[in-house]
């Protein structure tokens, strides 16, 4: 685990751990949940590209402010212990939120293409504990997964081939007739691919060349949506409307349109090897949980039990007695909001930076 401050983390490092930690799975539904603008929406992923970028701006800007502290220690230094602490709570269950938010969407899904015979509890528990190993050697290990976890998969893009020859090209025209509140609708809807380049307010302390971190983290953000439109682009090109509003994985079905004498399913395969991406998305999370759980019980101080505690909360909320339509609240409702909050943070902790620093100058006067 990270002992110390010291830093860690070089540019591609950081290029990967902000895309990995976007893509996930994400882009399995991304499709179906931007439906709202029609064949218009393989434009989305650029909007939501353009204002990630914009959101960027005022996060860096605070990481600069504080080079050598987590979030964690800045809402202490900003907001005092007490509210420091409580945002600091705030902040570990969006990250254990967003861990079994990753964790649940895909291994549901394992169990709908792969394995509809078991039951999620061992594959799950095996799932965290794969999840642990890769935390266990700090963020740098979940960097290297992550670029493991890229090149891994990268060439699945290869498989929307067929569905672009099938497809008819026509439907990939803009038209724009789909309202502004439509448009609203698929960017509020869309957001949530787009959150993970915000951790990096918590694993800035540990990169070497912070000067240039906006524009590796950048890299890593237009990489991502790279992804998302060749897919929304597939996905506009090969399915009708009504399939975009109803295939809840279009990814599944794309894949569905491939044709290889030597594999009769091929989104069976690509279903499974797409664990490595959730792996790496759900490890950043977890490890930001462990980060903040150290922050409020032992005053920042590295504690590796803090990680298995993480995790067994995790486990628990993905398989615990908790009704479906309260995980579908907090899983897929409230999680988008928890993320607006984190990465509009930074601006109102700049205000506060902005106005202690005018008061103690006007002190020293």
């Amino acid at each position: 685990m990270d002992r110390g401050k010291f830093k860690k983390l070089n540019a591609y490092h950081v290029v990967f751990l902000a895309q990995n930690t976007m893509v996930g799975i994400s882009l399995f539904s991304l499709p179906n949940d931007i439906s709202q603008a029609g064949y218009n929406l393989w434009l989305v992923p650029i909007l939501l590209g353009v204002l990630a970028n914009l959101m960027l701006i005022p996060i860096i800007y605070l990481c600069k402010q504080y080079p050598n502290d987590s979030l964690f220690n800045i809402n202490e230094k900003l907001l005092g212990i007490l509210i420091g602490k409580v945002m600091n709570f705030i902040l570990l269950l969006y990250a254990l939120v967003a861990l079994t938010s990753v964790s649940q969407r895909y291994l549901r899904l394992v169990q709908t293409v792969t394995l509809p015979e078991y039951t999620m509890t061992w594959i799950g528990v095996v799932f965290f504990i794969v999840l642990v190993c890769i935390v266990n050697g700090g963020i740098k290990s979940i960097a290297r997964f992550c670029m493991f976890a890229f090149f891994l998969t990268v060439w699945l893009i290869y498989y929307l081939k067929w569905p672009m020859q099938s497809g008819n090209w026509i439907h990939a025209i803009p038209t724009f007739e789909v309202s502004m509140f439509a448009w609203l609708q698929a960017l509020h809807s869309g957001a949530s691919a787009m959150f993970g380049f915000g951790l990096i307010l918590f694993y800035y302390p540990y990169i070497i060349n912070q000067e240039k971190a906006f524009l590796h983290v950048s890299i890593g953000i237009w990489l991502a949506v790279f992804f998302y439109v060749a897919v929304s682009l597939v996905s506009v090109v090969y399915f009708s409307p009504w399939q975009l509003d109803n295939l809840l994985f279009p990814v599944l079905n794309l894949f569905q349109a491939v044709q290889l004498a030597f594999i009769e399913r091929i989104e069976t395969f690509g279903t499974a090897i797409w664990v490595f991406l959730a792996l790496s998305t759900a490890s950043a999370y977890l490890w930001v949980a462990k980060k903040g759980l150290d922050a409020l019980v032992s005053k920042h101080k590295n504690r590796t039990w803090h990680l298995y505690v993480c995790a067994a909360i995790g486990l628990f909320l993905f398989l615990g007695p908790i009704p479906f339509h309260l995980q579908t609240v907090i899983y897929d409702q409230w999680a988008v909001f928890y993320g607006y909050g984190i990465h509009l943070l930074p601006i109102f902790l700049l205000i506060v930076h902005f106005f202690k620093r005018e008061k103690e100058k006007g002190v020293s006067l």
